[in-house]
């Protein structure tokens, strides 16, 4: 039996049974502060974007007591601002324009109801001793920008919430971990070595600055475990990790950012929630070219419900990785439901696809395309469609308790909806600036 650690880069709707209710958020946005600059980011796109389909209309709102959740695109302004050129960088200096990305990042989202947002972070390893380490200055996001994300999203009432990604190669930009590969207890043990380290060290940061949950486990690097040994142990140190988290850290300890729930005991009895996809890959292999061209939020509810239950069923006891083995745990631990939609017109039909840079494909003609992600159609109606389905099954399932829904790793930092330097804003699964923001808009605060 083969244990596989997927990566997503991929509940209960109704009342929960005694839970306390809280009041809807309030989405007044406060009054901003002054900017120092422009805003150099146009919302600007073709009317093409638009897509096929009719833009349906929210059917209701969700309960008072499921947070609600969007969290930043998984790159920083940092990375942006050479690429922008300084014939587009406006009047902004970098540090500048870093900020006004972040703040009016949040301000957007928490117009739209936002109480959660999760913040990714990650870095290349220095690999020149045998513990791996990632050193601050490597950090995509330095600490000071994390400070002012922190800072500002208390000031409109959003909760941070952290993951850790775990970057697969080192500073000499080497390759330490092939995605997806069948690891040594060697290997397993390196990783691990290297995850528990810098957990402790992100734990206590995350306590001295305010961020409110931390992931446990890390965010997109899948890996094989292969043998019973090498599953044992994978859990027993993340047994251990969670343990130093919890003496480290106050808030809410999550599992599941690897794309995938194991259950296991001595996992469940530690971690206070899980993360669960709302469709497994995005929806691949679970819709027909014919439901694909004639995509209803009906159906799309039809089709989340039915992974609901699925994965209800593999987490707590046919888990195709672990079907039923002696660590099983019948803990039912309230979810986060994660929502991935892209923008295209065949996200239904093949899953999700990189929307932050160019990847490339061999074509059925034997060419290959540098750039597939040029290639993909853009269709803003698809996720509007994806989004109010997959808020209606949330309102009607009963599989799971769920605590909160989040719009995941997917909102973009500048308004820009157009493909550029940026990567390709119009076919990811950001909702910023299009009409399935709305939609969500709906179903988090009742208006529109």
């Amino acid at each position: 039996m083969t244990f596989i650690i997927v990566s997503c880069l991929g509940a209960c709707g109704g009342d929960s049974g005694g839970e306390e209710s809280t009041s809807p958020p309030d989405v007044t946005p406060p009054t901003p502060p002054v900017a120092s600059c422009v805003n150099p980011h146009t919302a600007d796109y073709p009317d093409s974007y638009n897509g096929k389909f009719s833009i349906p209309s929210p059917r209701g709102e969700l309960s008072s007591h499921i947070t609600r959740g969007i969290s930043f695109k998984d790159y920083s302004p940092v990375l942006l601002w050479s690429a922008l050129g300084q014939s587009n960088q406006g009047d902004c200096s970098q540090d500048e324009y870093v900020k006004l990305m972040y703040l009016q990042a949040l301000q957007a989202m928490k117009a739209s109801g936002t109480q959660r947002a999760w913040l990714y972070n990650y870095g290349r390893w220095n690999s020149e001793n045998e513990l791996w380490v990632v050193e601050e200055k490597d950090y995509q996001i330095p600490k000071k920008y994390v400070d002012y994300i922190v800072e500002q999203a208390t000031e409109l009432e959003i909760d941070i919430y952290f993951a850790w990604q775990f970057t697969t190669n080192n500073v000499n930009h080497e390759e330490l971990i092939v995605l997806g590969e069948a690891v040594t207890m060697e290997k397993l043990k390196q990783i691990l070595d290297a995850h528990h380290n810098n957990m402790l060290t992100q734990a206590k940061y995350a306590q001295a600055i305010g961020i409110k949950g931390i992931a446990a486990d890390w965010n997109a690097m899948n890996i094989n475990l292969s043998t019973e040994e090498l599953k044992d142990y994978y859990i027993e140190r993340f047994a251990e990790i969670i343990d130093d988290i919890r003496a480290n850290f106050d808030g809410e300890i999550v599992w599941g950012q690897v794309g995938y729930v194991f259950n296991d005991e001595r996992i469940f009895s530690r971690v206070d929630s899980l993360l669960v996809n709302a469709m497994n890959a995005g929806g691949s292999t679970q819709f027909s070219p014919e439901e694909n061209a004639n995509l209803t939020a009906e159906l799309v509810k039809n089709k989340t419900l039915a992974s609901l239950v699925n994965m209800k069923t593999q987490i707590y006891c046919l888990d195709i990785h672990q079907p039923c083995w002696h660590g099983k745990s019948d803990i039912e631990l309230p979810i986060t439901l994660n929502i991935q939609v892209q923008s295209r017109d065949d996200f239904f039909l093949t899953g999700w696809k990189e929307d932050g840079f160019c990847t490339s494909a061999t074509l059925e003609d034997g060419t290959v395309d540098k750039c597939i992600q040029e290639s993909f159609v853009t269709d803003f109606s698809v996720q509007a469609v994806g989004i109010e389905g997959i808020m209606q099954a949330i309102a009607d399932q009963d599989s799971f308790e769920i605590g909160s829904v989040d719009i995941h790793t997917g909102y973009w930092l500048s308004e820009t909806l157009t493909p550029g330097a940026e990567g390709f804003p119009n076919i990811s699964q950001s909702i910023r600036g299009k009409p399935a923001e709305s939609i969500l808009k709906h179903w988090y605060t009742g208006n529109n």
